[in-house]
């Protein structure tokens, strides 16, 4: 997953409000700019992560397709987080031209005008920007819903089908109410989705921590259990070698060449066929090393092996 770090957060909310304090107006725009375009970064982290979480958890097999029908789990929120940008970005510069052709065109000294009178004075454009003002503030206000849903109370129910498969604790306990979210978020200016989305960057980064860390012991288990089982399956082999090395030891040391010697061989030769060819080669080196072969039996045993 990617990392948001928290000092992104303090940035991005910094210059998200702060440029309402300052009188330059190219200061201002550019303070707000920079904010909104880290606030939708955040977004589209917190997207990817939930992704490649729920990706991952399906590879894995402890989400099945058949779960996230049932609880209604999307497979892509990137896409929502890409639309509700748009719609965002559309809505502040919407917004920002009508401030700047109030600001431009109409006196405040003056008495109040008609509506009538004020749409005549700022013209068409005016209409157009109030309109989209309109239009994709409502989009913005329904899609910023979709994102909650799926980034936030989905999380919650992708860690509680994994909490079933796997012990791992869910740290999401309950949804989060959209209705409340968006009430909350229009009420606090927007500040109480910054929040928001610092606690979920937080669960995110937490809940990775906890997954390394129990794929860690897995496959630290799963190594011990190849070692144990390899181990036994060589555990045979070691005591066949010991059996046929003492066998042949003792009736190779008190023979001689004679017809018995080359029964002996040659039964020692068919044994060395339930060994491995190395394993067989280290016995053959250890009967030499010991005398009880001759170089002559030695090199006639390795051919045969081959």
């Amino acid at each position: 997953m990617i990392r948001l770090s928290p000092y992104i957060f303090f940035v991005g909310g910094f210059l998200t409000y702060a440029s309402i304090f300052f009188s330059s107006a190219t200061v201002s725009m550019t303070m707000s700019v920079i904010g909104m375009t880290i606030s939708l970064y955040i977004w589209y982290i917190l997207a990817w992560n939930r992704d490649r979480h729920l990706a991952t958890m399906k590879k894995k097999g402890y989400v099945k397709p058949q779960n996230c029908a049932e609880q209604k789990i999307a497979g892509n929120s990137r896409i929502w987080v890409i639309l509700y940008s748009a719609s965002y970005l559309t809505m502040n510069f919407a917004g920002l031209y009508i401030i700047r052709a109030i600001i431009e065109n109409i006196d405040m000294s003056l008495d109040t005008m008609s509506m009538e009178e004020l749409i005549t004075l700022l013209g068409s454009g005016y209409v157009l920007s109030s309109w989209l003002f309109f239009i994709t503030g409502i989009a913005s206000i329904f899609l910023y819903g979709k994102l909650i849903t799926m980034l936030y109370n989905d999380e919650m129910k992708i860690q509680s089908l994994e909490s079933k498969q796997r012990n791992i604790p869910v740290l999401i306990l309950k949804p989060l109410s959209v209705v409340i979210m968006v009430i909350f978020t229009l009420i606090t200016y927007g500040l109480f989705s910054w929040f928001m989305r610092y606690r979920l960057a937080a669960i995110q980064r937490f809940h990775n921590q906890i997954e390394k860390k129990l794929d860690e012991l897995e496959e630290s288990f799963k190594d011990k259990a190849k070692n144990i089982k390899k181990e036994k399956e060589e555990q045979p082999s070691r005591s066949i070698s010991e059996e046929i090395l003492e066998k042949y030891s003792r009736s190779l040391a008190s023979s001689e060449e004679s017809d018995d010697r080359k029964l002996i061989i040659a039964s020692l030769f068919k044994d060395l066929g339930s060994l491995k060819s190395d394993q067989a080669r280290s016995l053959l080196n250890d009967l030499l090393s010991k005398q009880l072969l001759t170089e002559n039996e030695f090199n006639r045993l390795t051919r045969l092996l081959v």
